[in-house]
């Protein structure tokens, strides 16, 4: 039953299951195939199912009622009955709907036993159009602004006042003549706005057309007659052919605008009708949420520093040995035109013009941002103005209680000019650590070859190879509270003197970048007054969280002295030690130790580990997990008792390593957005579609999928069905469509061949030595006691195993299994984009032969 009206559409979908028996020849297995596809149907829309499904949901031991629930997880389903429904004291009945747009605002289990032996379900289901939000903003009307006249003023700027000024005052120049000309072109102006939903696309045509309509309409209920009824339908339909028409190239033009994946995900949210409104509080004055907000942050930091300074221990530094970094280089005017270039053209409220538009005026600008840029670091001082911040609270997670300021996050702004700067210096500061060999092997964050799927793969891989030996693995991931807002500025300059080599003039730029900053938070019109940091690196500079990892790269010696596996992405720790079960009462006492001596020297160095919100998870083999009697660990006077699933680097690792709950997240995640898609899919062009579901489901499928590797077809087969799905949104078929003929059209790799081909990219990494030496040391070249014709075949190493559930899927045994079965023609290629070309041939024949 389908229901309607001009603000929401309803699909009720009811259904009775006849319970399986050998009268009916009905199995359960039928209804676990079938369930998956009627769910998929009816995916895309908002629905709601209900009726007798004759499967006791309440049954937890249950494998087939537990299959059911791994499907209504992967679509973002959920039983809202939780009470027995039947005589019998089970489950029979269901109500199931979607978390997000859940429409039922009550309901309830009514015995009717006079009646049936079932109970009645009794909703209440809630549609209604929300009404319109009326705001103020201010802003400047960019699009009627005459572009050539304002780059003409530019020009006469950087030609005349910019050459004429003397160094000191060229900064300030700088940003009041073009605050001038941005006033004089675009000034600010002050407007209510009512949020309605916006149609960019309407055209003065389709008005006309509307207007028509309704003419017709008028005649048509006023005569009766059927050829003015006639009439009237066929402009029906020419209006939705104009809708249709313009919405395609509306969509289609917004989408081709998008340079990068942040301005795709920002015209997705757009076009989808995703409010980006900030939830604030609302028990506290619009006027004072800037003040309270800018007093909570600040003295959240300092009762964390009071905590920390309590500790007066003699800080010792590694001695830095090799050429000292003594100065910053002069950038020339081609590197700083090529940086503006490639930056995003995102801007802050401090900037004297939009970063889009200081674009459109770079031949002129150049110039003047070069000498401003050379300035500071030639003269080892960064200008006043590029140390403040502008602060806007964001709340943690959707769904924390609004009120609670611990629930906020501040995120700040820099100037556009500062993250130049930074990256100016960033450039040369990295070839001075690349150049020395001055960086953690263990860090995996800002680092060139690194990503979180390499430093996943190098924790899942000590994990497996522990199961695959009969052991039990403990993994702590270490949570710091503020992390980068506690950092001290004395500890981070002597750290950068003595350990890193960092001496005179850009010793002297990085004291000037740390001194006397300051931030606000600013919320609408409204700001706070400026607050000075004493502590902690800007969070949303370039710099900072480099800096950040410099400053803890001592804590891998820490750990290392404990014997325990470790690996680092920026403020994420994880820390994983290993023993049979006779021996692991011993190992959890070594982490334990581990985490203290850590938390120690965090102490130290003025960091605070959050113990409450520090995950540990035991893995292994279930028969190794039965042997294991503790089941947490004691951190201080905290205890944390492990998790069966812990969430690292997006990624969800459960104790048995089945990788289960993350596949569900992943199905639960790409089915939501594959929904989103398919409400537009009508105006979109195929192109646009592609782009669209490339970037926002292909590219969920394809984060980490080299850790699915090995896993049973049963569970890859969950991806591949929103593979499928996306085909058939893609190319507008339905379900009853096979969906090779779709994958091969749009030339897309099942699942399990788009992981065959990331553990090949990885294999022609292990050759060129652009992997990290975390993983290519567990690599290597296969070489063969005599000489052979595999000897010059370019083979890797494969290691013995004990079992194919965990030692195969090591990315170990996995890399090389894959890369020696290419064709030596491609393992061969002379250039990574001509192994790319032809390994994805060669996988799509294997696919589809």
């Amino acid at each position: 039953m389908h229901y309607s009206h001009q603000q929401s559409s309803l699909f009720f979908v009811c259904i009775y299951r006849p319970p399986p028996s050998k009268k009916n020849g009905l199995k359960d297995t039928d209804f676990l195939n079938e369930l998956p596809d009627l769910l998929e149907m009816y995916h895309t829309k908002k629905h709601l199912f209900v009726g007798d499904f004759n499967c006791h949901f309440d049954a937890q031991a249950n494998s087939s009622v537990n299959r059911v629930k791994t499907f209504l997880k992967d679509y973002s389903l959920v039983q809202l009955i939780n009470e027995p429904t039947h005589t019998d004291g089970h489950t029979l009945d269901w109500l199931v709907v979607r978390e997000a747009d859940n429409p039922t605002s009550s309901f309830s289990v009514r015995d009717i036993r006079q009646i049936s032996d079932h109970s009645a379900l009794f909703f209440n289901i809630c549609i209604q159009k929300p009404k319109p939000a009326v705001r103020t903003v201010t802003s400047r009307n960019l699009k009627r602004m005459n572009v050539d006249k304002f780059r003409e003023d530019v020009r006469v700027f950087a030609a005349s006042t910019a050459a004429d000024t003397p160094d000191t005052d060229l900064l300030m120049v700088f940003n009041t003549c073009l605050r001038q000309l941005m006033d004089s072109h675009a000034p600010l102006v002050t407007r209510q706005v009512t949020d309605r939903p916006s149609a960019p696309w309407m055209s003065e045509d389709i008005k006309d057309h509307k207007r028509l309509v309704r003419k017709w309409e008028r005649l048509w209920r006023t005569s009766g007659l059927t050829v003015h009824r006639q009439i009237y339908r066929q402009q029906l339909d020419d209006i939705k052919a104009l809708h249709t028409s313009a919405k395609q190239e509306y969509y289609t033009s917004r989408l081709a605008e998008c340079k990068d994946t942040k301005a795709l995900f920002s015209v997705t949210d757009e076009l989808f009708a995703k409010k980006k409104a900030t939830a604030l509080p609302k028990l506290i004055p619009p006027s004072e949420l800037p003040e309270t907000f800018s007093n909570f942050f600040d003295q959240k930091i300092s009762d964390i520093r009071k905590g920390l300074d309590s500790s007066k221990t003699q800080m010792s530094f590694a001695a830095f040995s090799g050429t000292p970094l003594t100065r910053f280089s002069p950038v020339s005017e081609k590197f700083v035109f090529e940086l503006i270039s490639k930056c995003a053209p995102k801007s802050c409220t401090l900037d004297p013009i939009p970063t889009s538009l200081m674009k459109t005026c770079l031949d002129f600008l150049v110039p003047v941002v070069t000498r401003i840029l050379n300035l500071s670091l030639q003269s080892g001082s960064v200008p006043a103005q590029f140390k403040e911040a502008v602060i806007t609270p964001l709340l943690k997670k959707p769904g924390l209680d609004t009120e609670c300021l611990k629930n906020y996050r501040p995120i700040s702004n820099l100037p556009f000019l500062t993250k130049l700067l930074e990256k100016c210096v960033l450039a040369q500061l990295q070839e001075h650590l690349l150049s020395n060999d001055l960086l953690d092997v263990h860090q995996s964050a800002y680092k060139k070859n690194h990503s979180t799927e390499t430093a996943l793969l190098y924790v899942t891989d000590k994990l497996l190879t522990s199961a695959d030996n009969k052991e039990v693995s403990v993994l702590a991931l270490l949570d710091l509270s503020a992390a980068f807002d506690t950092i001290d500025h004395d500890v981070l300059l002597k750290r950068l003197q003595f350990t890193f080599g960092i001496a005179d003039k850009a010793f002297q730029w990085f004291v000037s970048y740390l001194s006397e900053r300051f931030q606000r938070v600013q919320i609408g019109q409204k700001e706070s007054s400026p607050v000075p940091l004493k502590h902690g690196v800007p969070q949303g500079s370039v710099l900072g969280p480099v800096l950040f990892t410099l400053y803890t790269q001592d804590l891998s010696d820490v750990i290392s002295r404990h014997g325990c596996e470790h690996h680092k992405y920026a403020d994420d720790t994880q820390i994983e030690d290993s023993a049979p079960p006779s021996d692991f009462p011993k190992v959890v006492k070594n982490t334990e130790r581990c985490i203290e001596s850590v938390k120690d020297w965090m102490i130290d160095n003025k960091l605070k580990l959050n113990d409450s919100k520090t995950e540990v998870m035991l893995s292994g083999s279930r028969h190794a997990l039965n042997q294991i009697d503790c089941t947490s660990l004691t951190i201080g006077d905290t205890q944390i008792v492990s998790q069966t699933a812990v969430k690292d680097l997006g990624v969800y690792l459960d104790s048995a390593l089945t990788m289960q709950k993350h596949i569900s997240f992943v199905c639960k995640c790409a089915f939501f957005e594959l929904r989103k898609i398919s409400s537009v899919r009508s105006f979109l062009t195929l192109q646009a579609t592609v782009q669209l579901v490339s970037s926002l489901i292909l590219s969920r499928l394809d984060y980490c999928n080299s850790l699915l590797a090995g896993l049973p077809t049963e569970e890859l087969d969950r991806l591949q069905r929103v593979q499928n799905s996306a085909a058939r949104l893609i190319l507008q078929k339905s379900k009853k469509d096979h969906v090779t003929p779709l994958l091969t059209t749009l030339h897309w790799l099942p699942m399990k061949y788009r992981i065959e081909y990331k553990l090949a990219l990885l294999g022609y990494r292990c050759f060129e030595k652009s992997l990290p030496p975390y993983l290519s040391h567990s690599l290597s070249i296969y070489e063969p006691s005599r000489s052979l014709r595999s000897s010059s075949e370019k083979l890797l190493r494969i290691p013995k195993t004990r079992t194919k559930t965990f030692g195969e899927r090591t990315f170990r045994y996995q890399i090389p299994t894959v890369w020696n079965s290419l064709p030596s023609s491609i393992r061969d290629s002379s250039s990574l984009s001509s192994f790319k070309t032809q390994l994805k041939t060669y996988l799509f024949r294997k696919a589809f032969a």
